[in-house]
């Protein structure tokens, strides 16, 4: 094997590096100018968390001119987050980029438990009842006290699948839902709970297991985003993303010799792989160290400081079985296999377009979850009334498109907020749109040949059609997004501090290969952390810790 190392004379060679203190550069000539804010705790959520948790957190069932501020509220948290949007960014790649997603979902979630939904009507969680040592459905604390109707908010708005709510993402293990019209204080049948649902997604039994998953789960990520952010940067494309070949700034005339013979369709499905497995492994990474210190430190493994939503039940695995996308092709892996995150507000803004032009009626209507977990206002007399209720065609059709139009959005938000002038707003939402509408049309003709598919092909040659079909749709779409990352610079966050890679490299005696501060081993610098920002011109709300 001939390991070729790179020429400290080569723009290759320090690319990664001086990309990374460019954009900071940017950041920080646009900061001194008074043009752009950092991202600051807590004011920076003021839109997307403060103000829609004091909203629901009073009461407004019978108080009918209560419940038509929410125009109000809603206009403010599309005002502020848009203020958010356009003002805010960070030194850091990663912040730079959140900071698009946390306005755009802040919105949209806002606006899904201020506008698209009633929570006060609709929504209940488990609570432990401190007199039988069981569990209860708890509706809206209606009559509680101020902090009683706020932990219930809070729990409601930092809930985005609804882990023990009745509102859960139907992918998820989750009790049997309280029946409609049912009252406060239902018990909740955990015994009927699935450890496993049908799409894959599953619960510990007990800490143990839950330990030792989420470790292996840090592990293998750790691994996978070292070798990734190793080797991965050689590549000019994910540093810069596709204009490299016509950037002045850098004068990259050509590929590192590792790729400079290889097909252009070999580099370009190689970079769409590398795409797909840096979100996985980030998002694997990121959210088991999150489950792991809610469980371990602060639940029912350690300090039991958040009573029924530090127990074990509690965290869900992440992603789904990949098995759906096997049996449902693009179907099972955007609707059950990848993670379902920001399933629930996608889906009801959705929903609820749908309803306003179809009815003219602004008011949601109530959708209580009965103990079939089917969504009603009334309850149902019997299966057939059940059935009836199902979403039509029409509405399925719209809900998707609205749903993946917005998920576009939101990562397109993600490149905007970004220091990199570079980025295409389009091109994310081109590539989640693209995905809605090959998941309607396979979708459509499987159902429409259903009967000629099943005749004439095998159960293993169908799943290897629906592989087929996701991995071309994948390699033909893919670019709307990875490219646009790219250009954002979201490739030179550094997850991890220490990389055991290029330690590893550099014993061999191969750490030329790496190029410049790429091989650094310690990866971390002072723009990883807090620090207290002083707003400035005495503006003391802009204050607060700085990401």
């Amino acid at each position: 094997m001939t390991i070729t190392a790179l020429n400290p004379n080569d723009p290759l060679y320090h690319l990664p590096t001086a990309q990374t203190f460019h954009l900071r550069t940017l950041f920080y000539t646009q900061l001194s100018l008074g043009k752009i804010k950092p991202l600051v705790l807590p004011s920076a959520f003021f839109g997307t968390l403060f103000l829609p948790l004091l909203y629901l957190s009073i009461p407004h069932k019978s108080r009918p001119w209560l419940y038509s501020l929410r125009w109000v509220v809603a206009f403010l948290i599309v005002y502020i987050d848009y203020t958010l949007l356009l003002t805010t960014s960070g030194s850091n790649v990663a912040i730079g980029y959140a900071v698009g997603l946390i306005a755009c979902h802040g919105t949209v979630w806002g606006l899904t438990l201020v506008l698209f939904t009633r929570p006060q009507w609709d929504a209940a969680r488990v609570v432990r009842d401190g007199g039988k040592g069981g569990y209860t459905w708890e509706f809206y604390p209606e009559g509680g006290s101020w902090w009683k109707r706020v932990g219930w908010a809070g729990d409601l708005l930092l809930n985005f699948r609804g882990v023990g709510w009745n509102y859960a993402v139907s992918t998820i293990p989750s009790p049997p839902f309280p029946t409609a019209g049912g009252g406060q204080g239902q018990t909740v049948e955990m015994g009927r709970m699935e450890k496993v649902t049908r799409q894959g997604y599953w619960v510990c039994e007990t800490g143990r297991e839950f330990v030792r998953d989420r470790l292996w789960q840090v592990g293998w990520s750790w691994v996978v985003i070292d070798v990734w952010t190793t080797f991965g940067r050689a590549d000019p494309y994910i540093v810069l993303g596709p204009e490299y070949v016509h950037s002045s700034h850098w004068k990259i005339n050509s590929l590192p010799p590792a790729l400079e013979g290889m097909p252009m369709g070999v580099v370009s499905l190689g970079r769409s792989i590398l795409g797909i497995t840096g979100v996985a492994a980030g998002l694997f990474y990121f959210h088991s160290i999150y489950q792991l210190v809610n469980y371990c430190v602060l639940g029912k493994g350690g300090l039991d400081l958040l009573g029924v939503q530090g127990e074990l039940w509690q965290y869900p695995s992440l992603f789904g079985g990949f098995h759906m996308v096997k049996e449902k092709g693009l179907a099972g892996f955007w609707g059950a296999w990848w993670h379902q995150s920001f399933r629930r507000g996608f889906a009801a803004a959705g929903e609820w377009v749908f309803d306003v032009v179809a009815t003219g009626e602004t008011v949601p209507a109530l959708r209580v979850r009965d103990t079939n977990g089917e969504v009603n206002g009334k309850g149902y007399d019997n299966d057939k009334e059940r059935r009836a209720k199902k979403p039509t065609r029409a509405k399925t059709v719209v809900t998707v498109l609205i749903a993946f139009f917005l998920s576009g959005l939101m990562h397109a938000c993600g490149g905007l907020t970004s220091m990199s002038p570079t980025t295409k707003f389009w091109t994310p939402i081109m590539f989640f749109a693209t995905q809605g509408v090959g998941t309607l049309v396979q979708g459509f003709v499987c159902q429409y040949f259903r009967g000629f598919i099943e005749r004439n092909f095998s159960t293993r040659w169908r799943r290897v059609g629906n592989l087929v079909v996701v991995a071309v749709w994948l390699q033909l779409t893919g670019w709307g997004l990875v490219d646009d990352m790219s250009r954002a610079g979201i490739w030179l966050f550094e997850p991890v501090p220490f990389s055991p890679v290029r330690w590893l490299v550099k014993i061999l005696g191969y750490g030329d290969m790496l190029g410049g501060n790429n091989g650094n081993v310690w990866r971390l610098d002072e723009e990883y952390g807090l620090r207290w920002w002083w707003g400035p011109e005495g503006r003391w709300w802009e204050s607060g810790l700085r990401l």
